[in-house]
Formats: structure tokens, C-alpha cells, sequence
């Protein structure tokens, strides 16, 4: 199903990005990467700070493809786009949206449910992540990238 099908079911909106708006995510990004590295810091919240800029990096990438998620479930959306955008495979979307149930988790009902190595783990999946928008956001939308955006 393509992007264009998920506008049509609702799943997104057409958006009109800018070289501001994606610099302004991609600080994000490196500021919440730099955060989720931080020490002492529980391994619940490292997780959730590296999700986030795992989240932001692919906004940005459904940003620069022309479109925004719905609320309704935006956060699945966002996570299943990166399979349209930049091509990830579905065990990588998978993985993502494992930690996003997980994150769910441990943000509203439990603590204690992830790992040093979970937290590593995403925070490892954000930097492949953020890698890859970048890689194509240079091929495919360079106009979006402005000297010093990141």
C-alpha cells in the first residue's frame, strides 16, 4: 500500500515541509540521541529518549515524502511509513514498533521492563535510523538540507 493509498484512508495528510522544519527535527534528533547516551539515567527513560529521536528522524523522512500522520494511531503510522520512505524492511518496522509497545509500557503502566541492553538497542536503531533519512534525504530531497542543518 502506498502513501498516497494511506492519505486516502485517512492514515495521513498532505504536509509542505520546509529546509527550517527539517533542521528543526534533525536538532531534535541529535539532541535526543546525545540525551539517551546520558548517564544515570534509568534504562526505562534511555529507551524512551532514543525512541523519540528514532520518531523524529522518521517524521522527518514522511515530512519530506509530503505528508504528516493522522492522530489516530501516529505513531504506528509514522514508524510503518519508514517502509515506504526510505525503504526499510519490514523486520526493521517490526523491531521499531516492538519498542513502541514496549515504550508504551513502561511510560503509562509499568516500570522496570527494559534493559541496558534494550535501551542500547534502540538508541542503536535511532542512529541507523537518522544514518538512513539522512542518506536519503541527500539523494532524493537535498533542497530539504541546508549547509549546518545537523
Amino acid at each position: 500500500m502506498s502513501l498516497s493509498d494511506w492519505e486516502r484512508n485517512g492514515w495521513l495528510t498532505k504536509h509542505q515541509t520546509s529546509p527550517n522544519e527539517i533542521r528543526d527535527l534533525l536538532q531534535v534528533v541529535e539532541r535526543d540521541l546525545a540525551d539517551s547516551d546520558a548517564e544515570g539515567l534509568s534504562a526505562d527513560w534511555r529507551m524512551n529518549i532514543a525512541y523519540n529521536a528514532a520518531l523524529q528522524a522518521a517524521t522527518i523522512a514522511l515530512a519530506a515524502a509530503g505528508y504528516r500522520a493522522a492522530r489516530e494511531s501516529h505513531h504506528f503510522r509514522v514508524i510503518q511509513s519508514l517502509r515506504e520512505t526510505i525503504g526499510v524492511d519490514a523486520g526493521v518496522a517490526a523491531t521499531f514498533d516492538a519498542f513502541r509497545k514496549k515504550r508504551n509500557i513502561t511510560g503509562y503502566e509499568r516500570i522496570g521492563l527494559v534493559s541496558d541492553a534494550d535501551a542500547a538497542a534502540m538508541r542503536a536503531l535511532a542512529v541507523r535510523l537518522r544514518d538512513e533519512v539522512l542518506a536519503w534525504l541527500t539523494k532524493h530531497h537535498g533542497r530539504l538540507l541546508r549547509k549546518g542543518s545537523v
